[in-house]
C-alpha cells in the first residue's frame, strides 16, 4: 500500500492588498509577497518513519492574475525537499494540462468525460484535486494535510496503513492538535458571536475522541487530516457548490453510498493556523451558505439503490446542531450582534454586510437546484472521470516525473 500526501497552499493578493470581492475566499491565504507555512508543513514530512508516499503540493491562487506569481513561488519552496522524499507542485498550468488531455482524447460516446469537473478553485474544487493527483500517483491512499500543520508523530502513516490494512476504515479521520494543547476550541473570544452555537457543538463532538474503541464512526472530519482510500475516491467526490466546510459535506456524501468515516482517536497532527481572516461579516458568510446548503441536501434525499438515506441525528452534535430548523433564527441573532460591533467601531461597511447576511440566509442562500438530486449526477461524471484518469498513463507520467 502507498499514500500521497497532498498539502493545498492558498496564496492570495500581496500584503496590505485591496479586498477583491471577486477573490476566491479561503481562511488565510499566505500572501504572495511573503514566506507563508508550507516549508514549515514540507519540513515535517520528514519526520515520517513510513517512506511509502510521495508527496504533492497544490498552489491554489485566488485570482487568475496571480496564479502564474503563485505557482512559481511553490515550485521553489517544493524544490528544497526533493532530496528527501518525491515531492512536486501542481497548479493552475497542470489544472490546464489535465483539461487539455480530456479535450485530446474526447470520447465518441454521448457522455464524454466533462473537462470541467477539474479545478483549483474552491474549497472543494481543491480537495477533488487532492483525489485526482492521488489517483494519478497510483496510490491506494490521498492523506489529506494542510500547509499550516506539522506532523509531529513519527507513526502517522503506520497508523494509516494499519487501520486500512483490513474492511474496517476506508474513510479515515484524525485530529488536530492546538498549539497550547489539547483539541478544544476556546470559548469564542468576541462577544458578539455569544448566539452562535458552532463552537460549543463542536466541542462536544471533539469529546468522543477520548472515548473507546480506537476506531468509531464519526459525525466530523477535519479536511486537514482525513485519509480516503482508493476504493471510495474513485466513486465519491467532494461537491464543487459547496463554498466551505466541504470536509464535513464529504463525510456526508459518503454515507449516501453506505460509508462511515472512522475516527481514529490516535491519528493526530498539530494545527498552527497563522493570524489573518477574511472580515468577520464574509467569513460568517460562508458558514450561512455552507449550512443553508448542507440542511436543503439531507431535506430532498430520495431513496434510490445502493443509497442510505442519512439523518440529521447522525451528524450531531456537530455539524448536525447548526442544520435545523432555527439555523435562520441563529443567523439573525448573531448578525444583528455583528452589526452593532461594527457600529461600535465606526465600520458602516462592515454593518450593512452583517445587514445583508440575514437576507442571505433567508433568501438567497437556499439552491435553486436540488443539491441531492445534482450532486448524484455530477458522482456519475466523476466516476467517469476517475475510470479514464486510472487509464491514462500520459497524465500519471507527467505527474510522476516531477517527483
Amino acid at each position: 500500500m502507498r499514500a500521497t500526501i497532498v498539502i493545498p497552499s492558498y496564496w492570495g493578493r500581496p500584503e496590505g492588498a485591496t479586498l477583491d470581492l471577486a477573490d476566491a475566499v479561503y481562511d488565510h491565504p499566505t500572501p504572495v509577497d511573503s514566506g507563508g507555512t508550507l516549508a514549515r508543513a514540507l519540513e515535517s514530512v520528514a519526520v515520517l518513519d513510513d517512506d511509502r508516499f510521495n508527496v504533492v503540493v497544490l498552489a491554489a491562487a485566488t485570482s487568475p492574475d496571480i496564479a502564474r506569481e503563485a505557482e512559481e513561488k511553490v515550485s521553489k519552496i517544493v524544490s528544497g525537499f526533493r532530496s528527501e522524499y518525491p515531492v512536486t507542485c501542481v497548479s493552475h498550468s497542470f489544472e490546464s494540462r489535465i483539461k487539455g488531455r480530456l479535450e485530446e482524447t474526447r470520447r465518441d460516446d454521448a457522455r464524454p468525460v466533462d473537462p470541467d469537473i477539474v479545478s483549483l478553485r474552491g474549497y472543494s474544487n481543491i480537495r477533488n484535486m487532492c483525489l485526482i493527483v492521488t489517483e494519478l500517483a497510483r496510490s491506494e491512499v490521498a492523506v489529506l494535510f494542510d500547509d499550516d500543520q506539522v506532523y509531529e508523530d513519527p507513526r502517522y502513516l503506520d497508523k494509516v496503513f494499519e487501520d486500512m490494512g483490513g474492511e474496517t476504515a476506508r474513510a479515515l479521520a484524525g485530529y488536530y492538535l492546538r498549539p497550547e494543547g489539547g483539541y478544544l476550541l476556546p470559548p469564542p473570544a468576541d462577544w458578539w458571536m455569544s448566539e452562535w452555537p458552532m463552537v460549543e457543538a463542536m466541542n462536544e463532538s471533539f469529546r468522543m475522541i477520548d472515548e473507546e474503541p480506537r476506531l468509531k464512526p464519526t459525525p466530523f472530519v477535519f479536511g486537514g487530516n482525513m485519509c480516503v482510500h482508493r476504493d471510495v475516491f474513485r466513486r465519491i467526490p467532494f461537491d464543487p457548490n459547496v463554498r466551505r466546510g466541504e470536509d464535513i459535506d464529504f463525510l456526508t456524501n459518503c454515507k449516501f453510498f453506505g460509508i462511515d468515516f472512522m475516527l481514529d482517536n490516535q491519528l493526530s497532527i498539530l494545527h498552527l493556523p497563522p493570524e489573518g481572516h477574511p472580515p468577520a461579516w464574509q467569513h460568517f458568510r460562508e458558514n450561512v451558505y455552507r449550512f443553508v446548503y448542507a440542511r436543503e441536501k439531507l431535506r430532498l434525499q430520495e431513496p434510490g439503490p445502493g443509497m442510505r438515506e442519512v439523518a440529521v441525528e447522525e451528524l450531531d452534535p456537530y455539524p448536525g446542531r447548526c442544520m435545523r430548523d432555527d439555523l435562520e433564527e441563529l443567523v439573525f441573532r448573531t448578525s444583528v450582534l455583528m452589526g452593532l460591533h461594527y457600529l461600535e467601531q465606526g465600520d458602516n461597511t462592515g454593518f450593512q454586510q452583517s445587514m445583508q447576511n440575514i437576507h442571505i440566509a433567508r433568501f438567497d442562500a437556499k439552491p435553486t437546484l436540488d443539491p441531492y438530486r445534482w450532486y448524484l449526477d455530477y458522482q456519475v461524471r466523476w466516476e467517469e472521470f476517475m475510470g479514464f484518469l486510472a487509464e491514462d498513463e500520459v497524465l500519471s507520467g507527467e505527474l510522476l516525473a516531477g517527483m
